[in-house]
């Protein structure tokens, strides 16, 4: 999925779009993870490298202002990366449970999805991976 694709981005779509834009920058894929208190994670897998923002409020205030702050890593510089899968068929029902993560540790990633999610979020995260995994060093 593409910065486009996700709902739920709010304002931060733009600010985003706009930054690609001005980086010249070739999105791969975007995965977004959004927090309890509405904060989100939103990773860029570009031709550049991986662009690591997070959208949040400037203070405590929720219903404030809020800030769009982010990093490139170099795709040379992306450690750890790994794609993990378990998987389990119920014998009765013949109803699968699967469970992926995408876990690097440096820069510190964390996501994972269950098909309790729906297919949509894990194709999310899979296309996020095979884009990461095809470019980092």
């Amino acid at each position: 999925m593409k910065i486009g694709e996700w709902d739920n981005l709010g304002r931060a779509r733009a600010l985003l779009q706009r930054q690609l834009g001005q980086l010249d920058a070739t999105e791969y894929a975007a995965h977004v993870a959004v927090s309890d208190s509405g904060r989100l994670r939103i990773m860029v897998a570009t031709d550049v490298g991986l662009l690591d923002y997070s959208y949040s409020p400037v203070g405590a205030n929720l219903e404030g202002q809020w800030i769009l702050r982010g990093q490139v890593h170099r795709w040379a510089s992306v450690r750890g990366l790994r794609l993990q899968t378990d998987a389990q068929m119920d014998d009765a029902t013949e109803q699968v449970q699967e469970v992926w993560r995408l876990v690097a540790e440096d820069p510190k990633i964390e996501l994972s999805v269950t098909s309790d999610t729906g297919d949509k979020p894990i194709e999310g995260l899979l296309g996020f991976a095979r884009a990461c995994l095809q470019h980092a060093g």
